[in-house]
């Protein structure tokens, strides 16, 4: 299975979990399920030294998912008036998918923002 299909049937997995059982569980819950399947499926792209270091991968993401989704759920939310509840755990997933991508991933905004900008500064 490809990266691109096993991220989407993790986003669909995550995506029909939170609808069945999302309003009986606390938002934390959600959170920490939905980046356990990120992190578990960015696992399958890394090298690891054995269980524990595979453990550890998935913990360091978890974790990661847990601080930032949140803040950035509610920033998603405020800019395009979806509520940040829902967005929990797509984000949460997705910063578990990304695992020890986010150099290339940020490096990547970084890019599409300077073009942008560089564009945007040329006139029209």
């Amino acid at each position: 299975m490809t990266l691109t299909n096993t991220g989407a049937a993790g986003s669909a997995l995550v995506a029909i979990t939170t609808a069945l059982v999302g309003q009986n569980y606390s938002p934390l819950v959600i959170v920490l399920f939905a980046a356990s399947v990120g992190a578990i499926i960015s696992l399958g792209e890394v090298q690891t030294a054995g269980k524990l270091a595979a453990l550890w991968y998935c913990t360091k993401y978890v974790a990661m998912a847990v601080a930032l989704a949140s803040g950035l759920s509610y920033f998603i939310g405020h800019y395009t008036g979806l509520p940040a509840v829902e967005l929990l755990a797509i984000v949460a997933f997705l910063i578990g998918w990304v695992g020890n991508r986010w150099g290339a991933v940020l490096t990547a905004v970084l890019n599409g923002a300077l073009a942008f900008f560089n564009k945007k500064g040329n006139g029209p």
